[in-house]
């Protein structure tokens, strides 16, 4: 039988093109086409993003479409995602029913496990699969291909029965992952993403090696913590692969793609000591026995209670960077998401990351339901005394749907009408706190300027850049019209230099900054406006006219808001972001990267002469 996987368009519609690399591949299409291709299933794969030629994603995602459908002629076509891909997951929907309107359509991922029923009724999908997509969609294609059509013997299937909605028994024991075959990228092109698409990742997967090639590998399934944050509230448990069966993996990975960034993508990879360091015993092994070399990195959670010599063999073996969920230093904010950490686990891991040089990571999400202004400051206090240095993120908590969180902003009537917020999901800030809408909205407006700019990150000027000519006919380039250049600089923390390529615009920098920063405002504040006037979010689907009228209307309200909103600038957690804004040196043209010698981050600031400085800012 065959079937189509399609992958979903980053960012879809609004950031397009966003290009996608193999560390952010979607590594459940790959298990998915592993698991059908040993069923005897015919398996064929599109990877609709990297590609600049079209004038919008819509138009990118029509084409393709429609091209891999008319040349494929598959007889099930599977799609999935987030619940930030619904916009994606409509738009594909329409597009497969228009072409072949007699396909097929089965819809998976994280939108479906946690609001199974509504995704199937609205995107209006064949089949929909709750939960670990192998056994029921090999069980679903065989059906279709045997003619049965026995649905209610498959378990965690969605489909119509009768004209209505049903779900068939959900069950979620699956066994161990031991058992499961290896993922399967050939179908998506892997090759053409290693060897192109590298540097599109982000800085923190690729800044050891000038040239990525990245791979990832997934060693758990789901997580034993209830995060209120967090969609892992139900379905399967956690399980976790043995250290023997990640390791072969691992070796037929890198024996076919030779790979030199592996990126462990569990949220909770090193759940105790005992794994990390059996796992550091068999890279070191196999590292001394075939002469291979690769970096690799982890994320964790802080009660594996890392101490330095855990670090010690971690780093021996190749690690360069783990991350722990930190989220909040204030013990009450962390009681109220059900964290289960202590901000002193975390000024522990950063204080025996930075000794050993291994790069710590992690972000603060402000806006949980029991946030005040007092634990915004308690949060930013931390924050500067202990993070400047490492890759840590400031940011605002989203409600997404399966989270404890969007429970309750649905049960305070915070969201009224779902189908609305999926539409327009992280279009607009939503406050689940105390703190009044005036000062919210205006903070994290504030807060996501100050985030995006990362003024407090220390600089170091680039004493020597040029254009690599050898990366000329790198897709990547051809198809987003930046130039890759080659950057020494010296690290402003440990001294030591630093080569890397970084794809630049250089003669654009200034202009493409300042417009998408005035993008990014302007949605903001137009967010803002809404919520102070209290207009509905359906307003986005009004007329034009109708939705000019209404912006006007807002915009008079607040004008009248001016004065409040200077008192509102001299509260002290405004004065607190303040004070982070003063710390910038960054020129015009500038990248945030990471020491490949002590891991920490920094800024790379460009001269306007290629060879114009020593690198501490001292023109030569």
């Amino acid at each position: 039988m065959r079937i189509l996987l399609v992958l979903p368009v980053v960012g879809y519609p609004h950031t397009y093109p966003t290009f996608v690399s193999s560390g952010d591949f979607p590594v459940g299409f790959a298990y998915l086409a592993s698991a059908l291709r040993a069923a005897g299933h015919d398996v064929h794969g599109l990877n609709p993003n990297n590609d600049a030629s079209y004038g919008s994603a819509q138009e990118m995602l029509q084409d393709k479409l429609r091209r891999v459908l008319a040349e494929v002629m598959p007889e099930l076509v599977c799609i999935g995602g987030l619940c930030t891909d619904f916009a994606f997951l409509r738009d594909a929907v329409r597009i497969i029913r228009r072409s072949s309107p007699g396909i097929p359509i089965v819809c998976g991922g994280g939108i479906v496990n946690n609001d199974a029923l509504f995704t199937l009724t609205t995107l209006h999908s064949d089949f929909c699969i709750v939960g670990e997509g192998e056994e029921a969609l090999v069980q679903l294609a065989d059906a279709i291909r045997s003619g049965r059509r026995d649905y209610e013997a498959i378990s965690n299937l969605g489909y119509w029965r009768n004209g209505q909605p049903h779900l068939t028994n959900q069950s979620f024991e699956y066994g161990t992952l031991d058992s499961r075959h290896f993922p399967d990228y050939e179908p998506f092109g892997i090759d053409d993403i290693l060897d192109n698409y590298g540097l599109t990742s982000r800085y923190l997967y690729r800044y050891t090696r000038p040239v990525p090639r990245l791979m990832t590998v997934v060693t758990a399934r789901s997580c034993p913590f209830r995060c209120t944050f967090c969609v892992h509230q139900r379905g399967p448990r956690y399980r976790a692969r043995s250290i023997t069966n990640v390791m072969e993996e691992i070796c037929l990975l890198y024996e076919k793609y030779h790979f030199n960034v592996l990126i462990i993508l569990d949220e909770l990879f090193a759940v105790n000591k005992e794994r990390l360091n059996n796992f550091c015993e068999e890279v070191l092994s196999v590292k001394r026995e075939h002469k291979w070399d690769f970096d690799w990195l982890f994320q964790t959670h802080a009660s594996a209670a890392l101490r330095r010599g855990d670090l010690e063999i971690a780093k021996k073996a190749g690690c360069y960077f783990f991350s722990y969920g930190i989220e909040s230093a204030s013990p009450r904010i962390l009681a109220s998401m059900n964290k289960k950490t202590k901000p002193s686990q975390i000024s522990e891991a950063i204080s025996i990351a930075n000794s050993v040089k291994i790069g710590f990571g992690g972000n603060f999400i402000f806006g949980d339901v029991a946030e005040t202004k007092e634990t915004i400051l308690e949060t930013i206090d931390f924050f500067r005394k202990h993070c400047y240095e490492d890759h840590v993120y400031l940011g605002s908590i989203r409600p997404y749907p399966g989270s404890k969180l969007f429970e309750d902003c649905v049960s305070r009537g915070i969201v009224r009408d779902k189908l609305s917020f999926y539409k327009h999901i992280d279009a607009l800030p939503i406050n689940m706190t105390g703190i009044p809408d005036t000062v919210w909205f205006h903070w994290v407006n504030e807060l996501e300027q100050v985030a995006a700019s990362f003024p407090w990150v220390k600089s170091s000027f680039a004493f020597s850049y040029e254009e690599d000519t050898e990366m000329q006919n790198n897709k990547f380039c051809r198809n987003s019209g930046v130039k890759i250049y080659r950057v020494s600089v010296k690290c402003p923390h440990c001294g030591e230099t630093c080569f890397l390529l970084e794809p630049l615009r250089l003669e654009q920098n200034r202009a493409v900054k300042g417009n998408a920063i005035v993008e990014f405002l302007s949605k903001i504040k137009s967010a803002y406006f809404r919520e102070r006037s209290r207009l509905p979010s359906y307003c986005l689907e009004l007329p034009g006219n109708l939705i000019f009228r209404l912006r006007m209307a807002v915009k008079k309200r607040m004008e009248a808001f001016s004065n409040e909103l200077k008192t509102l600038k001299k509260e002290a957690i405004f004065k607190e972001l303040d004070a982070l804004k003063k710390i910038s040196t960054a020129t015009p043209v500038s990248f945030i990267t990471g020491c490949m010698h002590c891991n920490k981050r920094f800024r790379v600031n460009i001269t306007s002469s290629p060879e114009g400085n020593d690198g501490s800012g001292n023109f030569l």
